[in-house]
């Protein structure tokens, strides 16, 4: 790590567009300058051009990579799955958490916040809690049996124990209470998404008029859109209240069904979302996950049903396979989905390429590989791209 760095001659996504030919300068872990020929001798500079420069992806919704899952409780797990995800370009994620006992649930919570402010790669940003007050009809791979009617009481101590790292709960909305669970939780801060549910119209429409703004994984874990039962599915396409994660690593969701929720959603209400699991940058194989036998392929499905358990893509992957899907539509936009999207949702400040903004970062080949994380400043180990052209083959 050093105490300045300097890009230069990328091309940069800045706030306002694309700039050509441009340096961006970091010090002391925060962006000092943008612009050509910005970047002062004193600096140790990376030749990046021929290359794209974007801010660092913000994952959402992601529950581990490299053999660890968040579920594990240990901090060993929550420090090699920083790791793993920053190579792929995140620089920031919430934990996410799926449905577990109580006990199992406050020892990773905890155990997470401990863990957190020493990761060496992306920065854990927050805890997603996406279990455990879900539908069982609709769990999922998760365990049904884990699963509970909301409790302000729970989380109240969760949060405790995490600290206030609590940032995203998942609730079907359908479950007892739960416009009074979600009114009290928005009073506390929490930002409340709908999901793993079989909620009618009417339910949806009391979580949102309850304070729900978003919808996780949307198609996935939901009764399906019917034409005379709309459900979550259908109010989350044409409510506009609502924002939508979208796993498009090219099995949860048909490229179709993508086009859709693209016709139907403002361009600022949709959030690449990877629901990265332990399989994620791991051989092909066997894995255990959410309590039981998985197996990893084209994604990671239960073993003896099949059904999907979670994602092997990284949000790099699903930039490529929308960039390849969609070619005539703007690339910013997908990035816009990867970066800015979740960290509206949350309300955190915008991590453009500007001065004075956290120096969050990655370096992109034309084909959209990354080459080089830049985390708080730090230039990761292994991170010097390769000359324009060859990186990324």
């Amino acid at each position: 790590m050093a105490d300045a760095l300097a890009l230069r001659g990328a091309r940069v996504l800045r706030p306002t567009g694309w700039e050509e030919d441009c340096d961006v300068q970091v010090a002391d872990g925060r962006i000092a300058a943008v612009g050509p020929g910005v970047a002062t001798g004193d600096d140790t500079a990376v030749d990046v051009r021929g290359h794209m420069v974007v801010p660092g992806f913000f994952d959402l919704h992601v529950h581990g990579a490299g053999g660890a899952m968040f579920e594990d409780g240990s901090a060993d797990a929550v420090e090699r799955i920083s790791s793993a995800l920053a190579r792929n370009g995140t620089t920031a994620l919430l934990a996410t958490l799926a449905a577990l006992p109580p006990d199992q649930l406050r020892t990773a919570v905890t155990t997470i916040a401990r863990a957190a402010p020493r990761c060496s790669g992306a920065r854990v940003a927050g805890v997603h809690l996406e279990g455990p007050f879900l539908n069982p009809a609709c769990a999922g791979a998760q365990r049904a049996a884990w699963m509970r009617a909301p409790s302000v009481e729970e989380f109240d101590a969760l949060q405790a124990g995490s600290g206030g790292l609590i940032r995203l709960v998942t609730v079907a909305p359908e479950l007892p209470a739960a416009p009074a669970f979600i009114r009290a939780l928005r009073a506390r801060g929490v930002v409340i998404a709908l999901g793993h549910s079989q909620a009618s119209e009417d339910e949806v429409l009391a979580a949102v008029a309850a304070g729900a703004t978003h919808v996780t994984h949307l198609f996935n874990a939901a009764a399906p859109l019917h034409h005379r039962a709309p459900g979550l599915v259908g109010t989350a396409l044409t409510d506009d209240r609502l924002s939508v994660e979208l796993i498009c690593d090219g099995v949860h969701v048909h490229r179709r069904a993508v086009d859709i929720a693209l016709r139907c959603k403002p361009p600022d209400k949709v959030i690449l979302v990877s629901d990265g699991v332990a399989a994620v940058g791991m051989p092909p194989g066997d894995v255990e996950l959410f309590g039981g036998p998985c197996v990893a392929g084209d994604a990671v499905r239960v073993r003896a049903t099949g059904q999907l358990a979670g994602s092997n893509a990284t949000l790099d992957r699903t930039l490529r396979l929308l960039h390849e899907w969609f070619p005539d539509r703007p690339l910013e936009r997908w990035i816009d989905w990867a970066t800015v999207a979740p960290r509206r949702l949350l309300g955190l400040a915008g991590p453009g390429i500007a001065p004075g903004a956290p120096a969050d970062m990655v370096v992109l080949t034309q084909e959209l590989a990354v080459i080089t994380t830049i985390c708080a400043g730090r230039l990761l180990e292994g991170g010097a791209p390769s000359p324009p052209g060859q990186a990324g083959r």
